[in-house]
């Protein structure tokens, strides 16, 4: 099974990233890249996407990046969130690579975009994802 198509597998056997309607992209050697439609639910009170909503997509590319060269059953063990920037418009992407790659661990960096029309960085990440 190629990478792209096992990923594809993950992504629909996990119930919270159907729920909010993730997307996957494209998963390459050490990197992926994930979408996600904004719905109005996603916004908070000052008419921004809520930050939960930015981690959640920003944890699941990290952890996708991390399973691309550590294997598919792998969690996050920790990761760091900067916002850059208000989240707006019709779409996330997300965007993660691996840093360094062990036996049991890698590292990984991950970056948030929003489609404003144009695509502007609103979050920057870096985790640490383990096999199980």
């Amino acid at each position: 099974m190629d990478r792209t198509a096992l990923a594809q597998k993950v992504l629909k056997a996990q119930p919270f990233s159907q729920h909010l309607g993730m997307e996957l992209l494209s998963a390459g050697e050490e990197e992926v890249e994930l979408a996600l439609p904004v719905r109005p639910e996603f916004y908070q009170h000052l008419g921004v996407v809520q930050g939960g909503v930015i981690a959640a997509l920003l944890d699941n590319a990290l952890t996708f990046a991390g399973g691309l060269v550590l294997g598919p059953e792998v969690l996050t063990v920790e990761f760091k969130l900067n916002f850059l920037r208000p989240a707006k418009g019709e779409r996330l992407l997300a965007r993660g690579k691996v840093v360094q790659a062990g036996k049991r661990l890698a590292v990984v960096q991950g970056e948030v975009y929003s489609e404003e029309p144009e695509p502007k960085l609103v979050a920057l990440g870096q985790g640490t994802i383990a096999k199980v």
